[in-house]
């Protein structure tokens, strides 16, 4: 799984679609700085966090980093998408140059005479000229030494510099390697690791793409300066008008070929230019660049190839023979271009650096039968160059079979996070992420076109969608006081009681008489309505919709 960051801030990552970049991709390349592209949108959560030449960018495959480096432009296209390159942290040794020095047995005192010391100093004078982030500590060296008489600097960039003076010069490869918070630079000879992995015609190698034949060698060439110069007159020289390798000539023959070099204006010049290209003639014979599948996408126990390891590549169809275990027959993983968003469209260069050829290694019986074998491979890879359409047609016929089984459209479902394209071929994209598919049906406009999308994974209830309810109100009553009801007493002079409801009459011989009136005054009170408050109930919260799911990968082929 690839993620990006920038200053600790995440810009990509698969798992989340709102840190996604536009079409990532790397290129690593030995003894170059190397560079990471990308499109970023300018609704990006981090867009501003990416500051040219400030920020440092890091890709990382699960724990391990692949590209450190910086910003190098931000430039929009129509659709508003931020364009960014950025440059590896090689690139920090444009930024500081070597002032005027002469160096070696003849200008210092105590002398610091050889190339290895000579390096050690040419990293401590930039590390004097730039920030702490930029500078290097030199970590592991083992080129080979080599004592100087006289060697000057000029103002030149220190990545200049060290590219004329040491890499061109002495075999052996620039390395940027963290550990902790030290940034280490090493020159070495062996760059990675020697892999386990195997690189086989009809297995894991998916396409050759191209590969240099033994027609690009060549053992002696006659060459021609600026106003016809030669370099019959130059000095050292035997006063032919052609130089050759006897090393190479006793290997491949007489390889002879005129060559101009129109910057050459006097024999000695037209001379060490000649050596620095017939050199450049002998030491390759073989490159390929090829597209393989990286099995350590498919089992992690298996070591992934990375820029630098010597990688044993076998197919007969193309005269590619290694022998598993004898790592002289291996080939250099010189190039390696990363495609973060398919990485079936990683492609790697494997390129043969025979600068055996010197006097030393040709000493070597060993090496002396590992290019003898390049020697043949070569040979047959010139025979078979005419086979490489039928190569093509072959992988047309496998791709053929699988579009058969999963056509344009097809959704395939697994719980590995593997992009099919590294099995299947063709372009496989995410697709459904967070929903569940549902079988069309036109009878149903919200199911009734293809890849139509709807639905809520949580969702809250209006008063429309509610179920019809009904709420009861507790009954009371009210009760007045009965103290309404009495009655009356009446007092009659001179008048006699007939009894309860008698009637009174007149006499001389009483003073009067009581009597009471009946109980009377029973009534009643209306008691006005009033309204009743329900308390409410529920949180108002979006209710959840999901049904019983099971999680996995869903991708869909587009290509």
């Amino acid at each position: 799984m690839y993620r990006v960051l920038c200053d600790g801030k995440t810009l990509h990552d698969v798992r989340d679609e709102e840190y996604q970049l536009l079409s990532p991709k790397i290129s690593l390349e030995l003894n170059k700085t190397g560079n990471f592209d990308f499109g970023v949108l300018d609704t990006h959560p981090n867009v501003e966090a990416i500051a040219k030449l400030k920020s440092r960018i890091e890709v990382y495959e699960d724990d391990e980093l692949l590209f450190k480096g910086r910003p190098l432009n931000n430039e929009d296209d129509f659709q508003n998408t931020g364009q960014i390159s950025c440059e590896g942290e090689l690139a920090f040794l444009l930024d500081s140059i070597q002032r005027p020095k002469s160096y070696g047995r003849q200008n210092t005192f105590p002398p610091i005479s050889t190339n290895i010391e000579i390096f050690r100093l040419i990293i401590a004078e930039h590390n004097a000229q730039v920030e702490a982030n930029k500078q290097f500590t030199v970590g592991q060296i083992d080129i080979d030494s080599e004592e100087l008489e006289n060697f000057d600097a000029n103002y030149e960039k220190t990545w200049d510099f060290i590219q004329t003076n040491f890499l061109d010069k002495y075999e052996g490869y620039l390395r940027v390697r963290q550990v902790g918070t030290v940034r280490y630079l090493d020159y070495v000879k062996q760059y990675g690791k020697v892999s386990d992995q195997v690189i086989r015609f009809g297995e894991n190698l998916l396409d050759l793409k191209k590969y240099s034949k033994a027609e690009d060698i060549k053992t002696a060439i006659i060459p021609v300066g600026a106003n016809n110069v030669r370099i019959n007159t130059a000095n050292g020289h035997n006063g032919t008008d052609y130089i050759y390798s006897q090393d190479a000539v006793d290997l491949y023959g007489w390889i002879i070929d005129k060559v101009d070099f129109s910057d050459a204006n006097s024999p000695d010049e037209l001379l060490a230019a000649a050596k620095e290209y017939l050199n450049s003639c002998i030491n390759l014979a073989i490159t390929i660049e090829l597209t393989a599948v990286d099995l350590h996408m498919v089992d992690v126990d298996i070591n992934a190839i990375r820029l630098g390891d010597l990688v044993p590549c076998v197919s007969e169809k193309h005269g590619l023979l290694s022998t598993l275990g004898d790592i002289s027959t291996y080939y250099l993983v010189s190039k390696y271009e990363i495609d973060l968003e398919n990485p079936a469209n990683n492609t790697i260069t494997l390129g043969r650096t025979l600068s055996c050829l010197s006097e030393k290694m040709v000493e070597n019986a060993a090496m002396k039968n590992d290019i003898q074998i390049v020697k043949i491979n070569t040979d047959h890879a010139v025979q078979t160059a005419e086979s490489a359409s039928q190569t093509a047609q072959e992988a047309m016929n496998v791709a053929s079979n699988v579009l058969a089984a999963y056509p344009i459209g097809s959704i395939y479902l697994n719980v590995s996070p593997i992009n099919p394209t590294n099995f299947f071929g063709g372009t496989w994209v995410r697709w459904g992420t967070g929903r569940v598919p549902v079988g069309i049906d036109t009878a149903q406009t919200e199911f009734n076109t293809v890849e139509k999308t709807g639905g809520e994974k949580s969702h809250v209830l209006s008063s429309g969608e509610m179920p019809p309810h009904s709420h009861t109100v507790g009954g009371g009553s009210c009760t007045t006081a009965s103290n309404g009801n009495h009655m009356h007493n009446v007092y009659y002079r001179n008048g006699v009681a007939s009894g309860n409801g008698g009637k009174l009459g007149t006499t001389t011989n009483n003073d009067g008489a009581w009597d009471s009136t009946a109980y009377a005054g029973e009534h009643t009170h209306t008691v006005p309505a009033h309204a009743h408050t329900v308390s409410a109930s529920g949180s108002g919260q979006a209710h959840n919709n999901l049904p019983p799911y099971i999680v996995c990968y869903m991708w869909k082929r587009t290509a």
